[in-house]
């Protein structure tokens, strides 16, 4: 393996492994206290801006501000009304700082989608009584179904 193919490699390691531990944690910190830390959603942006850095240069940190303003812009509405949490925003831009645009959008909408699944068990479950689906627990497992090819 030539040098820059190593790196290249191990960048993505890099980059998958950290982008894991941000939504694995998040998922578990909500499922456990009903929260999604900032110390973990900014580190994990952080990272993900240095991972897209390291990927793309200037053109990867320009897609990475371009992804984290169309999350904003298209979750304000949704927290507005309270059916989001800012940390569910803030988790969500801090995935999209380590995908492609396209990868991105697969996810997101994937985290909808198996978020509305869980919601509509939870409220066969509870016999219509309003319920909270802990939304990081959706964002984890896109990201993880992404990781493994399935979209």
């Amino acid at each position: 393996m030539k040098e820059k193919e190593m790196e290249e490699s191990l960048v993505m390691i890099w980059g998958t492994t950290a982008l894991a531990c941000l939504t694995g944690v998040s998922a578990a910190t909500d499922l456990l206290k009903g929260k999604i830390y900032n110390a973990v959603t900014v580190t994990g942006l952080l990272f993900g801006v240095g991972f897209s850095l390291q990927r793309g240069g200037a053109a990867g940190l320009l897609e990475v501000l371009c992804a984290v303003a169309f999350t904003v812009m298209a979750l304000w509405p949704f927290y507005r009304a309270g059916g989001l949490g800012a940390g569910d925003i803030k988790l969500l831009a801090a995935v999209s700082s380590f995908m492609t645009s396209e990868e991105y959008l697969r996810c997101f909408a994937g985290a909808f989608v198996i978020g509305a699944c869980l919601g509509l068990v939870r409220l066969a479950g509870t016999g219509g009584k309003q319920h909270k689906v802990h939304f990081a627990v959706p964002v984890a497992a896109s990201v993880f179904l992404h990781m493994a090819g399935v979209f």
